[in-house]
């Protein structure tokens, strides 16, 4: 129990930290330009299931490290992280075209748009994954492989517990998929982060 709730306040962080360096470059990248500006935001796409403490939390909490962590990578490792954080980018962005059924106010048509997103995100995760196996150790892709799977159990449960609150009710199935999606998100950027120097 004491690992889980350690892995879990580590991935935690390190998620939080990715993210803290993705806004940093996204805010310094969007420029004028309204669209880029929207996808240097928050993604208000899927339910919110974080108190908004939180949020606020994280977001002052990242601003740091990322900074330091950008001056300490090599131009040639850093091109390798770069252009998987701008495909990370590129698939937050290009959720835009599901706005429409999230405004629509119609269960069904949000927990639709909230599955694509989650397919959308899992597809950039595994690509991530496949990536780091010719970038990584033996002993670091085995380690990193039973990581994941610990991580694929917390994602889960945290689905689970998320929905749980709308039991039995329509926003059950789009809670359990919205949570899904977020988490897969925050593990994409994550492994990027802390794995491709």
């Amino acid at each position: 129990m004491k690992k889980a709730i350690l892995l879990t306040t580590i991935m935690c962080s390190l998620a939080l930290a990715g993210c803290g360096n993705n806004a940093q470059q996204n805010t310094n990248s969007a420029g004028s330009d309204p669209a880029a500006q929207e996808t240097a935001a928050p993604s208000a796409t899927a339910p919110a299931t974080a108190a908004p403490e939180e949020t606020a939390a994280a977001a002052t909490a990242t601003t740091a490290p990322a900074a330091t962590a950008a001056a300490e990578q090599t131009p040639a490792a850093s091109a390798v992280k770069q252009k998987y954080l701008d495909k990370l980018d590129a698939v937050e962005a290009g959720l835009s075209d599901l706005q429409e059924q999230y405004d629509s106010g119609v269960t069904a048509s949000m927990t639709e748009a909230a599955t694509k997103e989650y397919e959308r995100w899992d597809k950039a995760l595994n690509e991530v994954y496949t990536a780091l196996k010719s970038l990584l150790s033996e002993s670091e892709m085995a380690e990193l492989k039973e990581e994941q799977l610990e991580w694929v159990t917390y994602r889960d449960k945290t689905a689970e517990e998320a929905a749980a609150k709308y039991e039995g009710g329509t926003m059950q199935p789009l809670e359990y998929v919205a949570v899904l999606a977020s988490t897969t998100k925050e593990r994409s950027y994550e492994l990027v982060n802390m794995y491709m120097k």
